[in-house]
């Protein structure tokens, strides 16, 4: 629930002790996020940052968290996805109609045409925090964004009443980048590694070494103890999912990333603010000089990889690895749009 100033302060403190939604509770702040420099960059040797773009969940309803992370991962795999339209293509588990959980993410991540691995919380042993670890370091290295789910520091799990391993988190962020003081080819994970991710609830990006991020939980009913930070992830359990792409048919592309514009935050056409026109730029990466080159955009998941002349928007031939395309025709917040950009065979 959005807690509001003018609550009793009783009524405030039980709040925050029993997670009952997915919102950002009203005591955490950006700041309290970015306490002790962790919004500021480490600037390690070795980096891989998938490009996105940070800014405001919606609020209402339990909190778009899920819908909102799942946005802004998607983002880096070029497509824009309204956070309405993500709990449109899944079904109530246990929270605030549709709102995105362990139990139905998978169903609206397939049913919205991605590409994903999730991190096996079902049947992994317990501890899952080291095995957790290595597969989050294993994607961020290969560009992958994540959406992770999160426990807040002294509230109660699991949340809506359900069932662990199901409720064992509070929040969902993307997670968008990793650095290191190694090179990212090797397995290992370090102590020093540093993870990335935005907040959902403003425009920093927050920097957190692995090691600190694991949290404790004392059994059902109990609250999290993050240690010396406001949040951390799950112990035992351990939640994340993978953008890796597009359920396209197999279709070879390149990478591609999109950038909207507006970008802070989506008008919230659930308490009935009107939808806007977005202005799209895409980055195609790992081009092929002097190669030729097909964008396509899809404004519909139902349209959405069907590689017809009808959904071409340009061509181009590669002069360097990189080529940015700004799309002259806006589309609409509250839709989904997707670009792929293939390269054209002799």
């Amino acid at each position: 629930k959005i807690l509001k100033s003018n609550m009793p302060k009783l009524l405030l403190l039980l709040l925050i002790g029993r997670s009952v939604a997915m919102s950002i509770p009203a005591h955490i702040t950006e700041e309290t996020l970015c306490a002790n420099g962790t919004c500021e960059d480490p600037d390690l040797p070795y980096s891989r940052v998938a490009a996105s773009q940070p800014g405001y969940q919606w609020n209402d309803a339990g909190g778009y968290c899920g819908s909102w992370a799942t946005q802004r991962a998607v983002l880096s795999q070029g497509a824009w996805i309204s956070q309405q339209q993500v709990r449109d293509h899944t079904s109530p588990c246990g929270g605030n109609d549709n709102e995105i959980l362990s139990c139905n993410i998978e169903e609206a991540w397939t049913n919205l045409k991605l590409d994903y691995d999730g991190f096996d919380y079902d049947t992994s042993p317990l501890p899952q925090t080291e095995a957790y670890k290595t597969w989050l370091k294993s994607h961020l290295v290969q560009g992958h964004a994540v959406a992770w789910m999160i426990l807040w520091s002294g509230q109660e799990y699991p949340i809506y009443d359900l069932t662990p391993p199901a409720g064992m988190y509070g929040h969902v962020e993307p997670v968008i980048g990793i650095q290191s003081n190694h090179p990212l080819n090797e397995t290992t994970v370090y102590d020093d590694d540093v993870v990335l991710h935005y907040t959902d609830g403003g425009i920093n990006t927050v920097h957190r070494t692995l090691s600190s991020l694991p949290g404790e939980w004392g059994g059902e009913g109990e609250k999290a103890d993050c240690g010396d930070y406001s949040y951390c992830i799950g112990n035992p359990y351990g939640f994340g999912w993978a953008v890796k792409g597009f359920a396209d048919g197999g279709v070879t592309s390149s990478p591609a990333s999109l950038k909207v514009d507006p970008w802070m935050s989506e008008p919230d056409t659930r308490s009935g603010e009107a939808p806007e026109d977005l202005k799209g730029t895409l980055t195609a990466t790992d081009l092929e000089e002097g190669a030729t080159y097909d964008i396509y955009r899809w404004d519909s998941v139902k349209e959405a990889f069907t590689f017809d002349d009808e959904y071409k928007k340009t061509t181009f031939t590669a002069t360097s690895d990189t080529f940015v395309y700004e799309d002259d025709k806006s589309f609409s917040s509250d839709g989904t749009t997707y670009y792929r950009v293939v390269q054209q065979q002799n």
